[in-house]
């Protein structure tokens, strides 16, 4: 069973999600916080993360480096990332586009294109 990190401050977005994932027979993990997910990426396994780019104390951005920098350090593979939005930023398409994320998808998304995202991360077929 895959496991799928969902990150993002807003309950009713990480409870949507969940919902869905869990339908679809993934495992998930729901952080609020990026302090939470960072703690977690250091002892779990993880297949995918999904996480939201504007969040309090650090953005989704700066998050998907630190995983990035935990995971090398331990020598471990890469976690394919879709980043999440509910804002068009300019200057944060830039840093997702910079960081080859897998994807970047505008809330609220469709949830047959964001399932569709999630097995292509995560290499299943679509």
């Amino acid at each position: 069973m895959k496991t799928i990190m969902v990150i993002d401050d807003e309950e009713l977005v990480t409870k949507s999600i969940e919902k869905l994932l869990v339908k679809e027979g993934y495992r998930v993990i729901v952080c609020r916080r990026g302090e939470d997910a960072i703690a977690i990426v250091k002892k779990a396994d993880i297949d995918l993360v999904v996480c939201d780019i504007r969040m309090p104390n650090i953005s989704g951005v700066e998050l998907i480096k630190r995983i990035r920098e935990i995971r090398q350090r331990s020598k471990k593979p890469k976690i394919p990332e879709i980043l999440i939005t509910g804002y068009a930023e300019p200057s944060m398409n830039t840093a997702a586009e910079e960081l080859k994320v897998s994807d970047y998808l505008y809330k609220p998304f469709d949830l047959t294109m964001f399932l569709n995202s999630v097995k292509k991360s995560i290499g299943e077929t679509v």
